[in-house]
């Protein structure tokens, strides 16, 4: 009886019905890996979305609302759930002031430049992202050297909507840090990142409600609630690590492919 009804409904409708399961599919597991790894949203996210035929400056604000939303979301259960303590505020504020920083630069060239720059850039960074998590490689960093790669981070969110919690929570764990308040101060550091964004988007006249806001956000806030449980279970991160490595070099070429053959 459910293939009948299908069969009996527009092409376009099914289409439409197929594209957007697929989007919201996405943004959970986009989310669920976020909130429980503290990496990954947007660099999951922005590749489908422009896959989609959703433009940069659609893309970036889909997801720095989104990924506003999961970070309250995911902050609030990493924190029930003891992922994030008082003792890591310190942390957190080393991350979040330079990347709030520098997230509006990025907002500022993700309007002005040209498309294709823009399309370019996020197929780079995410493929390098890629062959960082599959190598392994995690920079040696102190705390002044967490500031630079935070304000880095904050430039990507603005930028490309990606490319912020790879660089963080690894660098976190290169310090010792346990892999429960790197993944909850990656998400936590984020909220002001996404805050400044939308900001600078409306200030730039080009931030608009569309429905593809909630498309995104609505099964993504529900990852969000389930992630941070998940947190508390990792011990080695390592092979997950290498999943979203394979997972973003995909990604990233298929973005490459699609700027170079149209």
């Amino acid at each position: 009886m459910g293939l009948s009804l299908l069969q009996r409904l527009p092409g376009d409708l099914i289409m439409f019905d197929l594209f957007t399961l697929g989007i919201l599919s996405v943004a959970f597991i986009a989310a669920l890996v976020d909130t429980s790894l503290g990496m990954c949203y947007g660099t999951i996210l922005s590749p489908i979305l422009l896959i989609a035929g959703y433009p940069p400056e659609v893309v970036v604000p889909t997801i720095l609302f989104s990924q506003l939303v999961v970070d309250i979301g995911g902050g609030l259960t990493h924190t029930k759930v003891k992922n994030f303590t008082k003792k890591d505020v310190k942390v957190a504020l080393l991350v979040a002031i330079p990347a709030t920083i520098f997230v509006s630069l990025g907002v500022f060239l993700n309007v002005n430049l040209p498309k294709i720059i823009t399309k370019t850039y996020i197929g780079l960074i995410v493929t390098l992202l890629g062959l960082l998590l599959l190598l392994g490689i995690k920079l040696r960093k102190t705390s002044k050297r967490l500031v630079f790669i935070s304000g880095i981070a904050g430039f990507n969110k603005g930028f490309m909507g990606g490319g912020f919690g790879p660089v963080v929570v690894s660098g976190q764990i290169v310090l010792n840090h346990d892999v429960r308040p790197s993944v909850s101060i990656g998400d936590i550091g984020e909220i002001p990142v996404c805050i400044a964004g939308l900001l600078a988007f409306t200030v730039l006249g080009n931030l608009s409600f569309l429905p593809i806001y909630l498309i995104v956000t609505i099964p993504a806030l529900i990852a969000s609630l389930i992630g941070p449980h998940i947190t508390m279970k990792i011990g080695q991160k390592n092979y997950a690590e290498k999943v979203i490595g394979v997972v973003t070099l995909i990604l990233g070429f298929i973005t490459i492919l699609k700027i170079i053959f149209g």
